[in-house]
């Protein structure tokens, strides 16, 4: 029985299984894979976090531009307006002005 090495085997492997238990390294294994969960789930947090904030960025820059382009047109539907104003002053101001020059030829 001492010959064999099957049973040194199988004594080997329960000392190494006893030692194991004794340091408790499942307890440290567990630990570790906890600890990494636990990071794994704080990053992810912090990763829809920032996404959140970029979400919020986007709408604020599409609500800012949407507005800018809408200050855009009307300014240039106030210059046509400030345009065609000025082309009727200029039109009446010419007629006058030919008016005068007929009437003093």
């Amino acid at each position: 029985m001492l010959a064999d090495p099957g049973f040194w085997v199988g004594v080997s492997f329960l000392l190494f299984v006893l030692l194991m238990l004794y340091y408790k390294v499942p307890a440290m294994v567990t630990k570790a894979l906890d600890d990494r969960a636990e990071r794994i789930r704080e990053e992810l947090d912090h990763a829809q976090k920032l996404r959140e904030e970029a979400q919020a960025l986007l709408a604020e820059y599409q609500r800012k531009r949407t507005e800018a382009e809408k200050e855009a047109e009307d300014i240039i539907a106030q210059a046509k307006v400030e345009a065609e104003s000025y082309a009727a002053e200029t039109r009446v101001k010419l007629s006058e002005t030919l008016e005068r020059r007929t009437a003093l030829a």
